[in-house]
Order: structure tokens, then C-alpha cells, then sequence
């Protein structure tokens, strides 16, 4: 792969940190007016405090810093190996998983540099940065190693803990995560339930002494094993209620790896160097998480919300890496006496990966700046012991959290899906070669298909999302007002943005308009990509006011037009379908 830093050597990643991104309302939004943890650090001399900021522009800074040395570790260090872990592969022998030595030496390189704990808070050891910058840290780590990115990703999952445990549990779980001496994965799906969490069968019974004891088999489980020497804190989705009580008897434990069994991993298309693994639990000592039988209403919840996030920003990061792969590539391959960049064709292939990154770029950031606008506050307003009934009462809360819980689903959705076909892309602008494992384009490809499936496949996604779209664009629905929003910014919408608003509006009236459940699923999927085509076209057209008239970004127009008639094909041929559906 390409060595140099994915961070500063990736002019357009450059330009959304510059330019692009509103980082006063983000860090205002996540450090509070008065910079909360900075004043704890004056007062306390707290070490785990140290590096938090005292103003704006102190945060920008270290946001950039931190991304350019991210940039630098993955670009030039992690993914010189990621052909070399891939193709050595996890081995299962007598109840454990061994690892390649490359992978457990570039994670302990990696913890070295104080940058794994990202999205842990302060008060657990973490950076605590915004989702944003996680989201930045995402696209860095997924061009560099998909895998690697996941065992990473994961650790992070050490928030939950961080925002919901004790503070026994914060020390002994999120503390040492932070550090990098234990990993974490979610340990929500079973053999025979996959996405169907409100029938999970695995037990928890509380003991005498208040701990709890766990019986069940999870499958599916990234980085369930831990990784080498270093173990995994299993959060885990168990029922302490009846067997038929559906989402209310289901509590959220945290067992240690070395308290459960590995009955093996699975053989898999891509994704080599991460374990998925089938985890047994035989009256395994857990310790409850927050309270019973919020495990999937709250916890789960933030779980996967923070997951999907991460899948829906690993889409443009491998995108990103199949776009300068197969850049590279096109300028150095010569036929008919000419390098392949130069022929019409294989030009459109690679503008059209560059300008679905930006795409997907754009959504992720969205999605990541709404949940930042108001996550932080509610994890405050938790902190300080308000009522649960209180806390979804506040505005900011209200308003955010309902619309990042729109925007998180299409956002993985979208991005998951338009990842593997710039993956498809960049394997045909290799041709032959492509096809081959001698180029890391064909990894690539096949890494990229696993994040339709993971953390929600995306029909679980449209399911989700589809019934939320149609009750936020009623007249005065919360989803409605935000998207008028961003109209309102685009000052001169172009015809095809236009076309495209008006196409989206009419299929959300004629889809609540369908009676029968089974007509409308069927169509579904139709009014997510009307919808994700429609909100990336409004920040594209958005982001070329804010970039105003500047000469050396004249390609992002370019890509923008290009990106909007596109657009507004699709979703004619979506509102087709919907208009036809019965």
C-alpha cells in the first residue's frame, strides 16, 4: 500500500478539518461554555485531565495534532503489515486464537502513542474527543487496516462503561481499556438470533452475594478473544427476566474473556486478521452494567448507536484507500501507448470513487456533529444524578438525539453500501490484476462487504430508518425543520438538487400513503436511497459556499455537479418504484 500520512498527505480529509467542519459548536458542545475539565484540572491536578483544552482553539489544536499522528502511524506503519496480517490469517487451536506476531507488535506500537483511547473519557484515562474527530480517527484507521481499525474501534466501546458503571467498574474495565491492557467487544448476537435481540436466550441469575452467573452462547463476537496476551471485557446482552419478556427482561453484564470459552472462530471472506468469534458462557461470573432491564433500551442502544457511527466513517476511509490505490495504479499502467488514467473511461471510475468518498464523507460528519451536539450535555446531565424523565425532556437532547437517531442508520447505511461498490471500482480500474491478491485492492473488496452485514445489515437500517424519515417530514416534523435548514444555507440550489427535493417529498407522501406493511417493505430501501442521495446533495452544494469561489478547489464543483445528476437519475428511478409499488 501507499506509505506516507493518511492525515496531511489526503488534500480533501485536509480541507473538511480546515474548512468544513464547525469545530466552536463542536468543542463548545463537548468541553461546555465554561471547558468543564480543564477547570477540574486547575483545581485537582488530575494527570488524566491534563491535555484537556482551556479554549477553542487549544482543542483544535489538539485535534489536528493528534490526527496528524494518527495519520502518520497508519499511513506508514500499519498498513505496510495489512497484507502481511491478512495473509497469515488467525489460527484456532485448543480453546484459543493465535495471532499473527505482526498484529500483536503493531498494537503494542500502537499503544505507545497515547492515541487508542479516543472516545474514552477523561474521567476513565481516555481523550475523550468528540465524535467527530473519532469519526476522522475512523477514516485514518479503516484506509490503513479494516481490521486493525475494528480491534480499535472496539476497544473504544470502554465509553459505555466509562458513562454507565460504578466506579469500581469505570477503574477496573474502562481504566485499563484506556491504557490498552484489556480490549472489549459486544456480545449481543446468538446462533439463532441475529438481529433479533428482543429474543435473546442467555441467562443471568443473581446470586447470593449479588454477582451475577451467565449461561449461553453468543456468535459472531469480534475480538472476542482478546488479542494475544491482552484479554476482552465481553459486553454482554443476557436475560434476567422471563424468557418471553422481550426487550424488558434483557440486562447488559460485563464478563471477562478469561471467565468465558472460545469454542472457535469462524472461516471468513474478509476481515482476516480480526477474530469473530463463538463465545460459551458456563455460569460465567459477570458484573451487571447500570440497572436491569434497561440492557436494551439504554445500553445496547448506546452501544450500537457508537458502532454504527464507526461503520458508517470506515466507508469512506476504505474508499479513500481504494481511490489512491487505484490512483497510483492508473498513472503508472500504460496501454495503447498511454498510461490508463488518461483513457475517458477509467478517469470516470476513479472521479466517481473520489466524489462518493467526499459524499460519504459529508453524511458521516453530519451525522457525527448532530450526536455531538447534544451527547456530551446528556452524559453531563447523567453525571449529575438528573432523573432519567428529566434528561429526555431537555431540549437539546430532544431535538439532537431524535435526529441522530435518524441519521445514524442511513448514515452506515449509505456508506457501508457505496463503500463496497467504490471497492468494485477501484478492483476493475486494476483490471487483471485486480483480481489477483498481488494488489491490495482485492483485500480491499472483499473487507469492504462486511460492513453491509455488521453492526445491523442494511435492510435492518431501511427497517429502521424508513418509518422515522416519514414522521420527521410532517409539516412541523423535527426532521423536516432540520433538512429546511440546510436549504436555507444552500443559497442557489442547482435544478438537480431541486429535482431531487421534489421527487424525495412526493415518495414520502406516497409512501404513508401505501396500506398494506408488505407493499411498503418491498419498497423500503427505495426511500432510504431517496433520502441519503438527497441529504448528501444538500451538504455537497452546502460545502461549495462555505468553500467559496477558490480556483484550486474548482474540481469539487466539478465533482458536486457530477454528484448531483447522478443523484437526481437515482431517485427518479426510486420514485418510480415507490409511485408503481402497488
Amino acid at each position: 500500500m501507499i506509505a506516507n500520512n493518511y492525515f496531511t498527505d489526503d488534500e480533501d480529509l485536509r480541507i473538511f478539518f480546515e474548512h468544513l467542519i464547525d469545530w466552536p459548536s463542536i468543542v463548545k458542545s463537548t468541553e461546555g461554555e465554561e471547558f468543564f475539565d480543564h477547570e477540574y484540572y486547575k483545581k485537582t491536578a488530575d494527570s488524566r485531565y491534563e491535555m484537556a483544552p482551556s479554549n477553542t482553539q487549544e482543542a483544535i489544536d489538539l485535534y489536528r495534532s493528534s490526527l496528524e499522528s494518527l495519520g502518520e502511524f497508519f499511513g506508514k506503519e500499519v498498513s505496510q503489515l495489512s497484507q502481511t496480517m491478512d495473509k497469515k490469517n488467525l489460527r484456532y487451536e485448543n480453546g484459543k486464537v493465535i495471532f499473527p506476531e505482526e498484529t500483536i507488535s503493531i498494537y503494542e506500537k500502537f499503544r505507545e502513542t497515547g492515541l487508542m483511547p479516543y472516545s474514552i473519557s477523561r474521567e476513565a484515562g481516555g481523550l475523550g474527543f468528540p465524535a467527530t474527530v473519532g469519526a476522522f480517527f475512523v477514516m485514518i484507521m479503516a484506509r490503513g487496516d479494516v481490521s486493525f481499525c475494528m480491534t480499535i474501534t472496539l476497544l473504544n466501546l470502554a465509553q459505555i462503561v466509562a458513562r454507565f458503571g460504578t466506579e469500581k467498574q469505570i477503574e477496573e474495565f474502562a481504566a485499563k481499556a484506556a491504557l490498552g491492557e484489556t480490549l472489549f467487544a459486544m456480545a449481543l448476537t446468538e446462533p439463532d438470533f441475529g438481529s433479533d435481540l428482543n429474543n435473546v436466550r442467555t441467562t443471568a441469575i443473581k446470586t447470593e452475594d449479588g454477582s451475577y452467573r451467565i449461561n449461553g452462547t453468543k456468535r459472531f463476537i469480534s475480538q472476542g478473544c482478546g488479542l494475544g496476551p491482552y484479554p476482552s471485557s465481553l459486553l454482554t446482552l443476557a436475560r434476567t427476566g422471563k424468557q418471553n419478556g422481550g426487550a424488558r427482561g434483557l440486562s447488559v453484564f460485563l464478563v471477562k474473556s478469561s471467565d468465558a470459552t472460545v469454542a472457535g472462530i469462524e472461516t471468513k471472506m474478509g476481515i482476516h486478521a480480526s477474530p469473530t468469534c463463538e463465545i460459551v458462557y458456563e455460569n460465567s461470573c459477570a458484573e451487571l452494567l447500570g440497572e436491569e432491564g434497561l440492557g436494551l433500551t439504554r445500553y445496547t442502544a448506546g452501544m450500537t448507536n457508537f458502532m454504527r457511527l464507526g461503520s458508517a466513517a470506515g466507508g469512506p476511509g476504505g474508499g479513500a484507500g481504494g481511490f489512491y490505490e487505484s490512483k497510483k495504479y492508473a498513472e503508472e499502467r500504460q496501454q495503447f501507448g498511454k498510461p490508463i488514467v488518461e483513457i475517458p473511461a477509467v478517469a470516470e471510475m476513479l472521479h466517481k470513487i473520489q466524489r462518493e468518498v467526499n459524499a460519504m464523507r459529508l453524511l458521516t460528519f453530519e451525522t457525527a456533529r448532530v450526536v455531538d451536539l447534544y451527547q456530551h450535555h446528556q452524559i453531563r446531565l447523567e453525571k449529575s444524578n438528573r432523573e432519567d424523565r428529566e434528561i429526555r425532556k431537555d431540549e437539546r437532547v430532544k431535538t439532537w438525539g431524535n435526529l441522530a437517531s435518524i441519521l445514524t442508520p442511513i448514515a452506515k447505511y449509505y456508506c457501508s453500501e457505496e463503500a463496497h461498490k467504490c471497492a468494485y471500482l477501484a478492483i476493475q480500474i486494476h483490471g487483471g490484476a485486480g483480481y489477483t491478491e498481488d494488489y491490495d485492492v482485492s483485500r480491499m473488496f472483499r473487507d469492504s462487504r462486511i460492513n453491509t452485514i455488521y453492526e445491523g445489515t442494511s435492510q435492518i437500517h431501511v427497517r429502521i430508518a424508513t418509518g422515522a424519515i416519514v414522521a420527521g417530514m410532517t409539516l412541523d416534523g423535527n426532521f423536516r425543520k432540520y433538512l429546511e435548514t440546510i436549504r436555507k444555507e444552500v443559497e442557489k440550489p442547482s435544478r438537480f438538487l431541486t429535482e431531487q427535493w421534489d421527487a424525495f417529498e412526493k415518495a414520502v407522501s406516497i409512501f404513508r400513503s401505501i396500506d398494506r406493511d408488505d407493499t411498503k417493505e418491498k419498497v423500503a430501501e427505495n426511500l432510504m436511497i431517496l433520502t441519503a442521495l438527497c441529504l448528501c446533495s444538500l451538504l455537497y452544494e452546502r460545502a461549495l459556499y462555505k468553500l467559496g469561489q477558490n480556483d484550486s478547489l474548482s474540481r469539487w464543483t466539478k465533482d458536486c455537479r457530477a454528484y448531483t445528476i447522478e443523484s437526481a437519475a437515482v431517485s427518479k428511478a426510486c420514485l418510480y418504484r415507490i409511485e408503481n409499488a402497488e
